[in-house]
């Protein structure tokens, strides 16, 4: 999976997702390289290795080994960053609200 947005609810659901033994955290996406240090820091404690920093999401979501994506950013982001990883073919877990407003839903 990729770990779309790693501060406040995204820290939360990476804990979330490094308790499931199956699962394997491909890239931690985030613009603000200020906030991945707690992350990190989850997935090493998790006995993972560390994986890339993208700032991207269209980076993450070319790489074919991905099969899904945990939307942990603000609001703002829920609805298109759902909407590129579906369209990439990519399973997403998005919490709600699933969009900034009712266009974009």
């Amino acid at each position: 999976i990729v770990l779309m947005g790693v501060r406040g609810r995204g820290r939360s659901l990476t804990k979330a997702f490094c308790d499931q033994p199956d699962v394997n955290i491909t890239h931690v996406c985030d613009v603000d390289q200020n906030v991945v240090d707690g992350a990190y820091k989850i997935i090493a404690d998790s006995g993972r290795r560390k994986p890339p920093l993208v700032a991207d999401l269209r980076r993450c979501l070319e790489d074919k080994s991905v099969d899904a994506v945990v939307m942990g950013t603000p609001i703002h982001w829920h609805a298109p960053g759902t909407i590129l990883a579906c369209d990439a073919g990519k399973d997403v877990y998005v919490e709600k609200p699933a969009s900034h407003n009712l266009r974009e839903g």
